[in-house]
This record gives structure tokens, sequence and C-alpha cells, in this order.
């Protein structure tokens, strides 16, 4: 939609509200991850409805375009997979999750280009803002093995965890919490590192823009390397070296990226194989935990070639792993047991055991079509993007389930964060929304 379909009569200039949003969404999301997909939610509803107060039309928010008809047709197929799931109910659940998010991320984003100017600048730098608490939040939690959320558990006992894996519990009191605890946290920071430095980038100019740019790459990676969550560390390095390539030629290394993406599908079972052959997994140099993740790849690239047309349904690998009848084998030398886990701590793996072939088709197209409107944002946002993309993709490749709530919900926030710190750059950066790459 062209922007001069935005009505300037429809002008939207009053409250605080969207930086106010702005300021305390990344801060709310540091400190209690799980209240990600409400804080996604709660920002889209209020992006859409300053839209439509600016004179959006409603048929623009649901406008389709490549990436989210992918993202969409995922999500369909995952609730479709509850007909053969191994738990239907999971996959209805998450069929419709994801599906709800993907609407709300796109229509917002739709939004934020209509956005007043002024409020543009002013949410972004209340984003700043509300990364660094959210930063400072997360430094003195690892500093001080997690001294404020104890505190917290300790005064709402409700709040205190039945598993006591990652936390010891004495009288009544939690007395010690391991870093672990943390990774989702450090996880949200880190995907709020590269928006944060567009922000930086856009809004100030030289030659303090240099000086600010390192204080605030310092001040985020800092608690991600103080961190246990390798994932997040890997996802960093991985991304900073994308981005000066970015600052190079932006559309190759984007279309590398949805490439790399479509990639991953293709190689994870074969390297899944392998990696477990070459006995990496009995690797002392390894960490322990990648060592685990190599035993769960392997063991769950197995399962997928008994299944590997339609999966066992989407979310459904808890289920079946509690449904096996024989208790997992544990080899001597083994850090864990040869079992699927929870999920397959691989986005690329967990697609083809859970949704076959189609759908593995399904989420590499997605992927694929996602990274490549990255270059509809301003040319100099390009590269930041692209830093986003690779940052999350490195993660869902070693860590999280990518059915987890808070992980696609904070994927959404991401898309959000990098719309609106992109948009203080001139509105001639903007290309029309119907000019696809």
């Amino acid at each position: 939609m062209s922007r001069s379909a935005v009505s300037p009569s429809g002008a939207f200039r009053g409250g605080p509200i969207i930086p106010v949003l702005y300021f305390i969404v990344p801060l709310l999301t540091a400190m209690a991850p799980r209240l990600t997909p409400f804080l996604l939610l709660l920002l889209a509803l209020v992006l859409i409805v300053a839209g439509f107060r600016r004179g959006l039309p409603w048929r623009a928010l649901i406008k389709p375009n490549a990436a989210m008809v992918a993202l969409l047709a995922v999500a369909f197929y995952a609730a479709l997979s509850a007909a053969w799931a191994v738990d239907p109910r999971a996959a209805l659940a998450t069929g419709a999750l994801f599906a709800g998010a993907t609407v709300a991320t796109f229509a917002a984003a739709t939004a934020i280009p209509s956005l007043d100017p002024g409020q543009v600048r002013r949410a972004s730098l209340a984003f700043v803002a509300g990364v660094c608490c959210a930063t400072l939040f997360v430094t003195i939690e690892l500093v001080t093995d997690g001294a404020l959320t104890r505190g917290v558990m300790n005064a709402v006992s409700i709040l205190q965890p039945h598993d006591t894996k990652r936390v010891r519990i004495e009288d009544g009191r939690v007395t010690d919490m391991r870093l672990a605890e943390l990774n989702l946290n450090v996880s949200i920071v880190a995907f709020m590192l590269w928006p944060g430095l567009l922000a930086v980038s856009a809004l100030v100019r030289d030659p303090r823009r240099r000086l600010l740019r390192g204080l605030y790459l310092i001040a985020l990676t800092v608690p991600i390397f103080l961190s246990e969550h390798d994932s997040s560390q890997i996802g960093v390095i991985a991304s900073a070296l994308i981005l000066p390539l970015a600052w190079v030629n932006a559309r190759a290394v984007i279309r590398g990226l949805a490439l790399a993406w479509c990639l991953g599908f293709v190689l994870v079972l074969p390297l899944a194989f392998l990696a477990y052959k070459a006995a990496l997994h009995r690797a002392d140099w390894l960490p322990t935990s990648a060592q685990a993740r190599i035993i769960i790849w392997e063991y769950t690239a197995e399962r997928v070639l008994e299944r590997p047309l339609l999966g066992i349904g989407a979310d459904s690998t808890p289920a079946a792993r509690t449904k096996t009848a024989t208790p997992a084998e544990k080899p001597r030398g083994f850090v864990q047991a040869r079992t699927t886990g929870h999920h397959a701590h691989n986005l690329f793996l967990q697609s083809w055991y859970e949704l076959g072939l189609l759908g593995a088709i399904l989420a590499a197209v997605a992927g694929a079509a996602t990274a490549l409107r990255i270059l509809l944002l301003p040319e100099p946002a390009q590269p930041f993007g692209a830093a986003a993309f690779t940052l999350f993709a490195v993660m869902a490749a070693f860590a999280w389930g990518m059915w987890q709530v808070w992980l696609v919900a904070a994927v959404g926030l991401l898309a959000l964060y990098l719309l609106m710190t992109a948009a203080p750059y001139p509105r001639q950066h903007f290309p029309d929304t119907e000019d696809e790459p």
C-alpha cells in the first residue's frame, strides 16, 4: 500500500503510550520472559489502533505477502497434523498460537510506517532506554546468582518452582539458583542487541554515534558472555560477522541468508549422523551441553526416518517420548541417555521430526521469505536486519524448541523492534509495501 492512501486528517499525535510500551516491553520481557506472548499482543494491539487513528484502512492490515502466507501455511499445517499427531491437542494449540502471533505481528508491522515521525523517534529512544535497563537487570542477576529473582520467589512463595533442578530450596526458601536458570532472560537480551544498535545509528549523528554504538554493544554483550548460554554467545558472534559483510553488499548477504536457511533443512539430517559417527558426543573439548545435543540430534534423526513424510505431529515430541515403552539407553561415557529430549534443540531437525518432509519444505520457504523481506527495510537498516536474522537462525539451530510460546512471541517482538528503530530514517528509504524483493 502506498503511503498516499493514509489520510493526513487522521493524524494521531496524542499520548505517550507507544513510547511507554517500547520502554516497558523490553524491560518486562527480560525480567519475566514468560510474559512475552501477552506483551506482544498488547504492543501489536496498540500499534494497530494507532494505525487506524492515522487513517490506515483495515484492508491494509491484513493484506497478504509472501512471508505472511508462508508462515500461515506452516501454522495451518501444524494444526492439520493433529489428524495424525501423537498429541493432537498440542498440535491444534500450536497451530492456532503460531497463526495468531503471525497475524498480530504483520498487522502491527503494517501500522508502524503510518505513525507520526516524532512519535517514532520517541519510541526508538524509549526502546534504547528500556533495553539498557533490561540489560542492567540481567547483569545484576548474573553476578549475584539471581538475587533479585530469588528475593521475589521468597516473598511470593507461589512463584517458587516445583522443579529443583536449577534452584536449591531450604526451609521453604530459595537459597541458590544456577545461572542456566537465566538463559531465557539472556536470549531476550540477545534479541534486542541489533534493533537497539540500529536505533542508536538512526538517531545519533556523528561524531558521538561511534562512541555510543560501542558503549551500547559492550553493555549488551557483557551479560551475554557472562552467562552460561552458549547458543546466544555463538549467535552474537555469527551475527557480528554478518553485519560488516551486509554493510558492503546487503542484498547479496540477505539472499545468501535465505539460501543458507533452506540448506539447513537439507543438511541437518546428514550432519546429525556425521557428528555422532565422528564421536563428537564423547569429545572432552566440547561443552557437556554440546555433547548432549549431538546425542539428541542423532537419536531424533533416526526417529525422523521412521515417519519421514508426515512426522509425528506438531509439538508432539514430549508425548512421543513419554509413550516410548522401553527405557532410554545410556551407554558408558555418554553425558545423557539416547533420547529425543523434550524437543530437538534444533528448529531444522524438529521440523523434520514433527512435520515431516512437507512441513520442512514449508518451514524452509517461510524462513527464506521472511529473510528476503529484510530488503524492504530502509537501506541503512538492512545490515542490522541481516544480523538479527542470523542471530535468530543460529539460536534456533542450537537452543530452544521451535514451538515454545515465549520464543515465537519474542521473534514477533524482534520484528516490531526492527521496524520501529528503522523508521527514523528518511521516509524515501522505505519502498512501497507492494515492492517485493
